[in-house]
């Protein structure tokens, strides 16, 4: 069976595109990526501007196009904080079903960690937490076989915090310790709920790019990142170094997309600071995520 699942983020808009088989293995078919930074000035506006729709609505179209190859396609899209805050959230989700040709479908914050914990840890035995540093929240969630035995979606998301606290670059040591505060007094609670964990899973954008570089790839290679583990004192220094950089010498790091680069320091930055909260070693990259459990949700309900 051919199903998609399509992840239209604060940032992002991922749809991935795969055969499931019926014991929920699946092959990927398409892989399609874009960023249309649909909550850029959503922070402060309450609003999405009617610029960063117009490039989600381009990206829903060139979704379209690539669905049209899949004729009989199942289709799971969904979209998150962005559109979950908004005030204009359901004209804009109106107008994206209309580009895209399918029903899009707005979740909590706590199928979205679910969700993406399917799309990303699957049925992994050891107790594993699960990090998706989305554009305006940030999902953690902790589970074992499959199974998710608690999970909590913030306001720590690396647009939201970008706009927040890098009103300079490079980043001064005051920004970057108050959003490590910021990020601190929302977490530290779950640390002490979750209590202990035998693994670390990265999700989205901020991890991948941080393998990226830390591989020193020239340009974006999914087969080389996926499943690039770094260490808490990597990510800490790969981190000191980004914020210490100016936007033109973020974008001119080799494979860095221009609308990730200025939101990548805070990522590291929220990164960096959960693992040290969660009392965690290392982190394992993923460029699987919430697009992937949208497709296999997608799957189960046939």
């Amino acid at each position: 069976m051919i199903v998609a699942g399509i992840d239209i983020g604060t940032n992002t808009a991922l749809m991935v595109i795969g055969k499931v088989n019926s014991d929920g293995s699946y092959e990927v078919l398409e892989d399609v990526y874009d960023v249309p930074r649909l909550g850029e000035g959503l922070d402060a506006s309450g609003v999405i501007s009617d610029a960063a729709l117009l490039r989600a609505e381009q990206a829903m179209v060139r979704f379209r196009n690539h669905l049209s190859n899949h004729p009989h396609v199942k289709v799971y899209a969904v979209a998150t904080s962005a559109m979950r805050e908004a005030d204009n959230g359901s004209i804009v989700r109106s107008r994206l079903e209309l580009a895209l040709g399918y029903p899009i479908h707005i979740i909590e914050g706590d199928e979205e960690a679910r969700l993406t914990f399917l799309g990303a840890v699957g049925t992994r035995p050891e107790h594993t937490l699960m990090i998706d540093i989305g554009g305006g929240s940030t999902e953690y969630a902790v589970g074992i076989g499959g199974t998710i035995t608690d999970a909590a979606s913030t306001s720590i998301g690396a647009v939201r915090l970008t706009e927040r606290f890098a009103v300079s670059r490079p980043l001064s040591p005051t920004a970057v310790s108050q959003a490590r505060e910021y990020i601190r007094q929302l977490i530290v609670p779950l640390a002490q709920r979750y209590g202990r964990i035998d693994h670390v899973v990265g999700v989205a954008g901020t991890p991948t790019a941080l393998a990226m570089i830390d591989k020193g790839l020239p340009t974006f290679d999914p087969a080389l990142v996926d499943g690039h583990t770094m260490t808490t004192a990597r990510i800490g220094e790969l981190s000191e170094w980004l914020c210490g950089l100016s936007i033109d010498e973020l974008r001119a790091i080799p494979g860095l997309h221009e609308r990730r680069a200025d939101i990548v320091p805070i990522g590291s930055v929220i990164l960096h600071t959960s693992l040290q909260v969660f009392g965690c070693d290392a982190v394992e990259a993923t460029i699987r995520g919430l697009r992937f459990g949208a497709m296999l949700h997608s799957w189960s309900l046939i």
